[in-house]
């Protein structure tokens, strides 16, 4: 329920603090008093469009601030949003700038107006003469008849939702697999071309790198074999080398290593250089040997490297590129064999996922059937209530083609007014005091199972009078025990049968317009009823009609 309202600088109303009980509560005061812009403050909570040209003038910023009460159900959805709860209360808090910027916290967690939209969609539905489209919008239709389906509906139903989002996923599988197939059989001739082409080189990863490198080798052998020479001449083949020259000063400085150890030292220094001296030449020999000018080596070099290079540039990369082009294609060339047999298992998988979908859907479609003729049967009740006693309801279904989530029909609810006039889709009502009590007998009909725990009527006795108008204060009242009903209203009958009042008057203080609302008590009660009657003129028989009527709304 709505607890607390707290709205500042909002049009006329410069600020007005209003504490609501649960059950049946009536705004009421002269036309043009501000009742409205209270509902305008409720809207701003709800997530509803928001103009600079709400604030107040003179002011730089409005505020609407609202302290709900919430079940544990209520808490439990919430949370899904992120928002922690205290004591089972959310407080929603809007804030607008004359620049145009909004601030929305709901328990001071900083929301989207889009989320603000969803997080209160569950708390709060307003119902009135200009926000009766989801109502009457055949869209809504089949939510609202779901709403009274039984346990073993709701099941039939989640089963039917299922099945379709199986059917859609194997069906959406399919077509990949064929679309792919279907490319691949369009290029399989020249797939199998590629990768003839690129098996026939049985190329190696790395393999160029290697060649470039062998082919360099083989080119400069003979100025590397001349170099080697050169080198292996200085360091021992020739007269003079550098092998000799070690030795001798070796064998020198054996010998004197009985003078010191220092002596020692530098003769096992000169051991160490001989020996990395003589690996160094195997190097250089083994070097040597493996260099051989052969033009034949050079040549099958050359030639490999030109294939190599050709296809790369072909294909415009790499051998590893290459290789992965390769394997890519080889798998779509084996798709066209191994997916066929997956085909043929998907569609037969599909083809009994529709079979079952089928059984179930007609199911669900039996289930609703029971609900519509239900539907009927209450509605005309409310409704010859409500002195619309010729009105007769239909809930027609329209079936469907494919399969669908919702199952296998579209339900839309047509009516009929009056005696002998054909039936009508439900939107196409014209009579402004018949859509009010239409939609009043829907609100009653479906507060007993959407749950949502503040319900607002913004005039619903617009259109309507005399006895009707005492019907539909029955009904608001009845609403009431199921849930908090927040109503606008300039009738008596209506008033009288609230559990709370509250009066909005407006002020006129030299140049400024303000507009109050006070909650009113017994005594106030009568005479605000009394003046809904009779209007300045309240005369004793009118106060006593008053009390009457508050009497008699609390029978």
């Amino acid at each position: 329920m709505l607890r607390e309202l707290k709205i500042e600088n909002l049009a006329i109303i410069e600020e007005l603090d209003l504490e609501f009980q649960e059950g049946f509560v009536v705004l009421t005061g002269e036309t043009g008093a501000g009742k409205s812009i209270i509902l305008s403050g409720i809207n701003l909570l709800i997530g509803e469009k928001a103009s600079v040209d709400m604030i107040r003038d003179g002011e730089n910023s409005l505020l609407a601030q609202g302290v709900f009460d919430i079940t544990e159900k209520q808490e439990e959805e919430l949370q899904k949003f992120g928002i922690s709860m205290e004591d089972g209360e959310v407080i929603v808090r809007r804030q607008l700038d004359r620049n145009g910027k909004s601030k929305i916290y709901v328990n001071n967690i900083r929301v989207s107006v889009t989320e603000l939209r969803e997080i209160m969609s569950s708390l709060v539905d307003i119902v009135g003469q200009h926000s009766h489209q989801m109502l009457l919008h055949k869209s809504n239709h089949q939510k609202l008849l779901d709403h009274f389906l039984e346990e073993k509906g709701q099941e039939i139903k989640q089963e039917v939702e299922s099945l379709a989002k199986e059917y859609d996923r194997l069906d959406k599988r399919i077509k990949e697999i064929e679309t792919h197939r279907q490319e691949a059989l369009e290029k399989k001739e020249f797939y199998e071309y590629q990768l003839q082409e690129i098996e026939k080189l049985q190329l190696q990863e790395g393999e160029d790198e290697k060649l470039e490198e062998e082919y360099k080798k083989i080119f400069h052998a003979g100025q590397i074999k001349e170099k080697l020479y050169n080198t292996l001449y200085a360091l021992r083949d020739g007269e003079y080398n550098a092998s000799s020259l070690l030795h001798q000063s070796k064998k020198n400085v054996e010998n004197l290593g009985k003078y010191g150890k220092e002596f020692q030292e530098a003769y096992e220094s000169l051991e160490s250089i001989s020996y990395q001296l003589d690996d160094c030449l195997g190097v250089l020999d083994e070097l040597q040997d493996s260099i051989e000018v052969e033009e034949g080596n050079l040549d099958e070099i050359s030639k490999r490297l030109d294939e190599i290079n050709r296809i790369k540039n072909k294909y415009n990369g790499s051998i590893k590129d290459i290789l992965t082009f390769r394997d890519r294609i080889a798998d779509k060339i084996d798709f066209l064999d191994e997916n066929n047999l997956e085909v043929k298992n998907l569609v037969e998988k599909r083809k009994q996922i529709s079979r079952n979908y089928q059984e179930k859907a007609l199911q669900l479609h039996n289930e609703r059937w029971k609900v519509a003729r239900f539907i009927e049967k209450e509605l005309e009740q409310e409704l010859q209530f409500l002195k619309m006693e010729e009105a007769r309801l239909h809930v027609q279904f329209h079936e469907k083609e494919g399969i669908s989530s919702e199952g296998m029909e579209e339900i839309e609810f047509f009516i009929s007014t009056n005696l002998g006039q054909s039936m009508k889709p439900l939107a196409k009502i014209a009579s402004g005091g018949e859509v009010s009590r239409i939609m009043l007998a829907i609100k009653v009909l479906f507060s007993r199972v959407d749950q949502i725990p503040i319900l607002i009527f913004d005039e619903i006795d617009v259109g309507v009078g005399g006895e009707t108008v005492k019907k539909i204060g029955n009904k608001l009242q009845e609403i009431g025990q199921r849930a908090q009903v927040i109503s606008i209203t300039h009738s008596p009958a209506i008033a009288a049968r609230a559990s709370q009042q509250f009066y909005i008057e407006k002020d006129i203080s030299g140049e400024k317009t303000l507009s109050s609302v006070k909650e009113l008590q017994e005594e106030e009660r009568i005479r605000e009823i009394a003046r809904m009657l009779s209007g300045e003129q309240i005369t004793d028989s009118v106060l006593e009609l008053a009390k009457e009527m508050l009497k008699e709304g609390h029978l």
